[in-house]
């Protein structure tokens, strides 16, 4: 009985033992049928690419009514092949004008090495909202002109890409600088068979990008003193008085008139220089508060008059004019403080 069951237990432990055996030649028959389809299985192509970089020597007239600025920069690539060529179909998206050099080029060691020079002038998207105290972003655009993302892309040569410490501009500072690559996406093909029928592209795009910003308030000063002296001037207006009533109102109106000419003929003035017909800059902000102020001025001088045509009406008249004046200064005062803070905080 005992053998009977020590034959049966045998028989039991030597049945797993199999299914391990059969199991571990499958696993390994998968593993050399996986292995077999990697090695069979081609890698995908990678794109053909190049590194390129920039050095901009200068970068002058800053001009925010024509929106644009000039720079003076020297472009390299560094390609594994020589067809590729990557300084030869160079396109400047946001250039107006551009000229170059006739690109330079060697072999070094496996790779070929190309520089250009390049001076141009480039439309830009300045904001003067927050004049004077504004961050302008320039940017450069230089795009791949014929081959699309599949066939071609830039690789940035951060390390080597800067620009001159000297470059001296006269309202900003340079804060920022980087260059980096971008998808540029277009809504077409550009009749290219290669490509999907009726559907889009891409296509590589370098940007060289500065962030400056302005430390020079000199202008600022210029734009906002004859404003200021006019609210000044407007000011007194509310505290002139006389024993012929009649005179000192037409004085009055007559100082608040050649205050609101001031400030209009300023406005167009500050509009002109800046070209902001468009939009409203801390500058015309100002303007726009002080032009408030005087006309709040001509309205309490109205008033007056017409108290001051009953002679029981005088101290009242008096009461009203003292209390409209320190309402309509402080507030003045108070909105040119908060413009102020709220663009320098901005």
């Amino acid at each position: 009985m005992p053998h009977s069951y020590g034959g049966q237990a045998d028989g039991r432990r030597g049945f797993p033992a199999g299914l391990r055996s059969l199991a571990g030649a499958l696993l390994a028959a998968a593993a050399a049928v996986l292995s077999t389809l990697i090695i069979a299985t081609p890698a995908a192509a990678a794109v053909p690419s190049c590194k390129v970089g920039a050095y901009v020597t200068d970068l002058y007239e800053v001009d925010p009514v024509r929106r644009t600025v000039d720079a003076d920069l020297w472009l390299w690539s560094l390609c594994p092949r020589k067809d590729l060529a990557a300084l030869q179909r160079l396109e400047f998206i946001n250039a107006t004008k551009v000229s170059l050099t006739e690109p330079s080029s060697e072999k070094v060691g496996n790779e070929y090495w190309t520089q250009v020079k390049v001076s141009g002038t480039f439309r830009q998207n300045f904001d003067l909202t927050n004049f004077p105290f504004d961050k302008q972003v320039v940017r450069i655009r230089i795009e791949e002109s014929a081959l699309d993302e599949s066939r071609f892309v830039y690789r940035a040569d951060v390390k080597n890409t800067e620009y001159n410490p000297r470059i001296h501009l006269d309202d900003f500072k340079i804060t920022k600088f980087r260059i980096g690559v971008v998808s540029a996406p277009y809504r077409t093909n550009f009749g290219d068979p290669r490509l999907k029928q009726g559907g889009s592209s891409r296509y590589s795009q370098l940007v060289i990008e500065f962030q400056l910003t302005r430390e020079d308030l000199t202008s600022f000063g210029k734009y906002v003193l004859p404003v200021y002296v006019a609210f000044l001037v407007a000011m007194i207006s509310f505290l002139i008085w006389s024993k012929d009533d009649e005179v000192a109102m037409i004085t009055r109106l007559g100082i608040l008139g050649t205050a609101l000419f001031t400030i209009m003929l300023n406005l167009r003035t500050v509009d002109e220089a800046l070209g902001t017909l468009l939009n409203v800059t801390l500058v015309e902000e100002i303007h726009f508060i002080s032009l408030v102020y005087v006309l709040i001025g001509v309205a309490n001088t109205t008033y007056i008059m017409r108290l001051l045509t009953d002679p029981m009406g005088r101290p009242a008249a008096r009461r009203i004019n003292n209390r409209i004046f320190a309402i309509a200064t402080g507030l003045y005062l108070i909105a040119n403080i908060v413009a102020i803070s709220l663009t320098v905080s901005f």
